[in-house]
């Protein structure tokens, strides 16, 4: 399936800051999962950093209106990404984190499960492409809403507070 920008580019905008939240969700569940005496097992982390780190690359993808399959493959999707873009020269290490994505999940591939370390890796990785992502959406005038002050916060169900994300 392709992701399509959205018409407008308040839609892109808005789907942006969609991609951004759940990224920023994904690494916070990886970063609670890792923590010691989790229950969650390594591999389960390192999911949800490659996850994170594939969310930020969407996100800045739809802002930009570029189109991008359905793949987990995080190079394939750093590639799409302008040449001039920090995110895109600095994704050699992106192949590792990938194979998080699927192959690490399921037992029948005979492949190692990853360690607390790769665990921990992987969310130091995914981390750094989040920063990575931000840093390139500012350069190129994404509109980062500031937030207003806590007094002023909405409340009560249905508010999209991402506070405690960070």
């Amino acid at each position: 399936m392709t992701q399509g920008p959205g018409p407008t580019r308040e839609a892109r905008i808005q789907r942006t800051r969609a991609w951004l939240r759940y990224s920023r969700r994904d690494l916070a569940g990886a970063r609670d999962m890792a923590r010691p005496g989790s229950q969650a097992s390594p591999y389960q982390a390192a999911f949800w950093a490659q996850q994170a780190a594939e969310k930020a690359l969407k996100g800045a993808l739809t802002y930009i209106g570029v189109d991008f399959a359905d793949t987990h493959r995080l190079n394939a999707l750093a590639a799409l990404l302008p040449a001039d873009w920090d995110t895109r020269r600095a994704s050699n290490a992106l192949g590792d984190l990938s194979r998080y994505a699927v192959q690490t999940r399921y037992p029948d591939l005979g492949l190692p499960e990853p360690t607390a370390e790769d665990a921990r890796t992987a969310i130091t990785q995914a981390a750094a492409v989040q920063q990575a992502i931000r840093r390139d959406l500012e350069a190129h005038g994404f509109p980062f809403q500031q937030r207003p002050p806590p007094q002023q916060m909405p409340h009560g169900p249905g508010r999209d507070d991402d506070s405690h994300d960070r």
